[in-house]
């Protein structure tokens, strides 16, 4: 959730929603999830349904890439 520190002011500065990825149960109402590796096995990022609309264009801001399962993960997602 320290992403949140970097992709909040951003997204206001370059005038883009805002659109938060989660660990499973985080974020209320319906949500679309998808699994991902880690070095030491499984986990799963979540976002809200309808979030990101088709052709919209993304930012993905994260505070640490150490495999890239998340980035991979937040790309299928959007």
């Amino acid at each position: 959730a320290r992403g949140f520190i970097f992709g909040t002011p951003i997204a206001l500065e370059i005038g883009a929603k805002f659109v938060p990825l989660r660990k499973p149960n985080k974020l209320p109402g319906k949500v679309i999830s998808e699994e991902y590796e880690l070095e030491y096995g499984r986990d799963c990022l979540e976002m809200h349904l309808g979030a990101v609309e088709p052709g919209e264009r993304a930012l993905v801001v994260d505070d640490l890439i150490a495999t890239g399962g998340t980035l991979c993960a937040a790309m299928k997602l959007l």
